[in-house]
């Protein structure tokens, strides 16, 4: 008796038959360059005309974490949020949607310089996870959705 699942990886499985065929919509800044490099990197580049386009649409929050006794705030959380859409480029239809939630944290100090630094590469943590998660979603639902 087998346990139910089976690989996602291998000649004409899930990955194999997504791998080049999604584009991601473009949008400015680091967190969304970031976010597009991570997916195509997961996902491959496109291979001639895609087949699917990725539309997206992403929240980044940061709260206060860590407060010190004289009120210095030492950690910061960020939450990310993205809802997104998977379109069909030949019928235009959503043939997948989704929602995740991704968090990190990142620590302030004293100097500016640091703590710019240290947001910025949380700001990157977040945004490739954010990309890492949707990814592991759409392979395990490929099968799903695949025409």
């Amino acid at each position: 008796m087998s346990c139910g699942f089976e690989p996602i990886y291998g000649t004409n499985k899930p990955a194999d038959l997504i791998m080049g065929k999604i584009d991601v919509e473009v949008f400015d800044g680091r967190n969304a360059f970031e976010f597009r490099d991570r997916l195509i990197e997961r996902l491959g580049a496109l291979d001639g005309t895609p087949t699917y386009l990725l539309k997206y649409t992403s929240n980044i929050k940061s709260k206060n974490l860590t407060i010190s006794k004289d009120n210095d705030v030492t950690r910061y959380t960020l939450q990310g949020e993205t809802n997104f859409d998977l379109v069909d480029m030949a019928s235009k239809k959503v043939v997948y949607t989704n929602t995740i939630v991704s968090n990190t944290a990142y620590s302030a100090t004293a100097g500016t310089y640091p703590t710019a630094v240290a947001e910025r590469d949380a700001n990157i943590r977040l945004s490739r996870d954010m990309a890492d998660k949707i990814v592991t979603l759409l392979l395990i639902t490929a099968k799903d959705w695949l025409e």
